[in-house]
C-alpha cells in the first residue's frame, strides 16, 4: 500500500480487461479495415474516374478520386480507433473501469461505421459512367449508425465488467477526534493541472485571433467567433479551480466564478474517506464529471480525493491535496452527528 489509500483494479482482472479491450479496439478494426480495403480495391475498375465524396441536401455536391475512400476507411476505421485505444491504455493505468470499457466499444463501433460508410457509398456508384447519377445515400449513413450501435453493444458485452477495488478505511494516523463543541474548519483548493490549462489558454488565444480576423473582414461569422470566445472565457474560471470547505455543517465546493457549486449537508453524508482517483480511467475525463458507475464529482487530476457516500444520492468525489486529512475531519463530523444529532456547532476552535 502506498502513502494514499488506493482504488485500483486487481491484477488478474486488469489483465483480462486489457486483453479483451485490445481485441475489440485494435484487432477488430484491423480485421474490418483489411476486409474493407480488399473489397474496395476489387471495385475500383468498376467506378467512374471521379466519384461522389459528399452529399448535400440537394444531392451530390462533392467529387474526387476513388482512392479517397480507401484512405477514409483507414483513417476513420483504423487510425482513430487505434489512437483511442492507445490513449485509453496510457491514461487509465491500473484504474480500469466502465470508461475504458466504453472506449473499447466505441473503437470497435467506429471501425464498422467507417466500413459501412465507405463500402455503401462506393457500392452505389459501381457501373456508373457519371457519378452524379447516383441517388441519395442516406440509407448508408443510417445503416452505418445502426451497425455502430449493434457492434458497440457486442464489444461492450464481450469485455469483462471489472471495477476498481474499493480502497480500505482511513489509516488510524488520519483519524480526527473532536472534543464536544469543538469546531474545526478545513479549506483547500482543487486545481486543474498545468497541461489542460495551457490547452484552454491556447484555445482562447486562437479563438480571439479568429474573432478579430472575422471582425476586420466584416464576416457574418464573426458573431460565432465572439460567442465561442465568450464561452471559453467563462469556462476558464468555471472549471480551472474549486474552493473546497469542510465545516460541521458539511462540505461546500464552488468554482472561482461562483458557479458551478455544490453543498452536501452533514445529515446527508453516510461516510467519507480518502481514495486515489484516475480521472480518465474512472470518469472518462477531467472537470465536473459523472462516471458510468453512478459517481459524480470534481475530478481535476489524478491522485488523492475525498469520497463522500451520500444517503439516497450518488457518491461524490473531489480530487484535492490533503484529501486524507479532509476526509478524516468530515468523517469525524459525521460520527459526531450520528452519536449526537443536536451536536453544538458553535465556533470554539480554530481552523486547520
Amino acid at each position: 500500500m502506498t502513502e494514499h489509500d488506493i482504488t485500483r483494479t486487481p491484477p488478474a482482472q486488469l489483465r483480462r480487461a486489457r486483453v479483451a479491450f485490445a481485441v475489440v479496439s485494435i484487432v477488430v478494426p484491423i480485421a474490418v479495415v483489411a476486409i474493407g480495403l480488399a473489397v474496395l480495391w476489387s471495385w475500383m475498375p468498376q467506378l467512374p474516374d471521379r466519384v461522389v465524396t459528399h452529399w448535400g441536401v440537394s444531392g451530390p455536391d462533392g467529387f474526387g478520386s476513388p482512392a479517397l475512400y480507401p484512405w477514409m476507411l483507414v483513417i476513420i476505421g483504423l487510425a482513430l480507433p487505434v489512437i483511442m485505444a492507445i490513449a485509453t491504455l496510457l491514461a487509465v493505468g491500473t484504474h480500469w473501469g466502465a470508461a475504458a470499457r466504453f472506449m473499447g466499444a466505441m473503437a470497435a463501433g467506429l471501425s464498422v461505421f467507417a466500413f459501412v460508410l465507405a463500402l455503401g457509398s462506393v457500392g452505389a456508384q459501381r457501373g456508373l459512367t457519371d457519378a452524379a447519377e447516383v441517388g441519395d445515400v442516406w440509407w448508408v449513413v443510417a445503416l452505418g449508425f445502426a451497425v455502430l450501435l449493434v457492434v458497440g453493444a457486442v464489444a461492450w458485452l464481450v469485455q469483462p465488467a471489472v471495477a476498481a477495488t474499493q480502497a480500505p478505511p482511513l489509516e488510524p494516523s488520519h483519524v480526527v477526534r473532536l472534543t464536544a463543541g469543538e469546531r474545526v474548519v478545513w479549506v483547500g483548493t482543487a486545481t486543474m493541472p498545468r497541461t489542460p490549462l495551457i490547452i484552454m489558454g491556447t484555445a482562447l488565444v486562437l479563438v480571439t485571433v479568429l474573432t478579430i480576423v472575422l471582425a476586420i473582414g466584416a464576416s457574418p461569422a464573426g458573431w460565432i467567433g465572439a460567442a465561442v470566445m465568450f464561452l471559453v472565457l467563462l469556462a476558464l474560471p468555471a472549471t480551472a479551480a474549486f474552493r473546497v470547505r469542510i465545516t460541521p455543517e458539511g462540505l461546500t465546493a464552488r468554482s472561482l466564478l461562483g458557479v458551478p457549486r455544490t453543498r452536501i449537508p452533514i445529515s446527508e453524508i453516510e461516510s467519507a474517506r480518502a481514495v486515489e482517483i484516475s480521472p480518465f480511467g474512472e470518469f472518462g475525463g477531467w472537470g465536473w464529471r459523472i462516471a458510468l458507475d453512478g459517481r459524480s464529482g470534481i475530478v481535476m487530476r489524478q491522485g488523492p480525493a475525498i469520497e463522500i457516500v451520500r444517503r439516497g444520492k450518488r457518491t461524490f468525489v473531489v480530487t484535492i491535496d490533503g484529501a486524507e486529512q479532509a476526509a478524516a475531519l468530515l468523517q469525524a463530523y459525521v460520527d459526531a452527528a450520528a452519536s449526537d444529532p443536536k451536536i453544538d456547532r458553535r465556533t470554539v476552535g480554530g481552523a486547520s
